[in-house]
């Protein structure tokens, strides 16, 4: 038996994938003439989950006078924790900066 080049075998793979895909679409015709239904749903739709049947959840977004605020808030609450740890003396509850 003659070895098969490779171009020859691409050429092979090639043939037979467009048969499988013939067949493949000969079975979707029949799944659509048994439940014709499928076709209104349309290509590759799926049923919504019961838990977000809205679709995809929106990340919520901050406008920058929010992100300032909450921004001012952490600050303070930083220098209130810096504050305490400095006047314990201990100096256990404040890190270092680097």
């Amino acid at each position: 038996m003659a070895k098969l080049q490779s171009t020859d075998l691409r050429r092979y793979a090639v043939l037979g994938a467009e048969q499988r895909l013939i067949t493949l679409a000969e079975e979707a015709a029949q799944i659509y003439r048994a439940f014709p239904e499928l076709r209104k749903r349309g290509r590759g739709a799926q049923e919504p989950s019961p838990r977000n049947r809205k679709g995809r959840r929106r990340r919520r977004t901050m406008s920058a006078d929010a992100r300032k605020r909450i921004s001012d808030a952490q600050k303070a609450r930083w220098a209130r924790q810096r504050g305490e740890a400095g006047a314990s003396g201990s100096g256990s509850g404040a890190r270092k900066k680097k």
